[in-house]
């Protein structure tokens, strides 16, 4: 008696934790989703709150509130709050299948710690400040600017707390490293953009703080309290 291996027809499932090509049919997938979600706390504050913490500080120096010498003290929160701990947020939202969460703490985290090893290299020489190195670093601020205004197309689908706080982010972003591109960071008029940037900086981690606070607040109250304006 022969053993007959029956291949079953794969489907196709789109999920938060991204799209599922597999034999499991859709009510499993989503049991198993749904069991992901609730055996592991939510990172999202967490995120939300590293995020915003380094994103305002650097915002203000970048908005001429402080002069420029003060990249140097954002090193330490960049490194370790905004950027370790928020990339650490974005592991566990990939544990609970939340490709959008995920995603954003895992990008912005490294891209702290990245910018974070640039201050450290321009404040001690290793790097210069001007020509080609500032043109790269333009280069890197619109590749994130890109990431946030796409993950903010994402966030559309669920609230918008998330919404605010990654097209303010894009924005800020994009103007940021404008003057970087174009060699002039310094130069009148080009700084005014940079400016501009920095603003937008500190308003994305404003909606940040908000939105973190919003859902560590409904979460413990177990209803909404400080609404986001969809679902969590």
């Amino acid at each position: 008696m022969s053993n007959t291996v029956v291949n079953l027809p794969k489907r196709n499932n789109w999920t938060k934790g991204g799209p599922v090509v597999s034999q499991l049919n859709e009510e499993e997938i989503t049991l198993l989703e749904a069991r992901a979600t609730a055996t592991v706390a939510d990172p999202t504050v967490l995120g939300l709150w590293g995020f915003a913490t380094g994103t305002w500080i650097v915002g203000t120096v970048i908005a001429d509130i402080f002069p420029a010498s003060a990249f140097t003290a954002t090193i330490p929160v960049l490194l370790v709050f905004a950027g370790l701990t928020q990339f650490i947020a974005g592991l566990f939202a990939f544990r609970r299948t939340n490709v959008l969460a995920a995603t954003a703490f895992c990008s912005f985290g490294a891209f702290n710690v990245l910018t974070a090893l640039l201050f450290a290299m321009q404040a001690h020489g290793t790097l210069a400040q001007t020509g080609d190195p500032m043109v790269i670093q333009g280069f890197v601020l619109e590749s994130f600017a890109f990431i946030a205004l796409a993950l903010m197309l994402a966030a559309m689908r669920t609230n918008m707390g998330l919404v605010t706080v990654l097209g303010t982010l894009g924005i800020g972003y994009a103007l940021s490293g404008i003057p970087d591109l174009a060699n002039a960071m310094t130069a009148p008029g080009w700084s005014i953009i940079k400016d501009i940037g920095g603003w937008f900086l500190v308003a994305s981690a404003f909606f940040a703080f908000y939105t973190g606070m919003a859902l560590v607040v409904n979460s413990t109250w177990n209803r909404t309290v400080l609404p986001i304006g969809g679902e969590p």
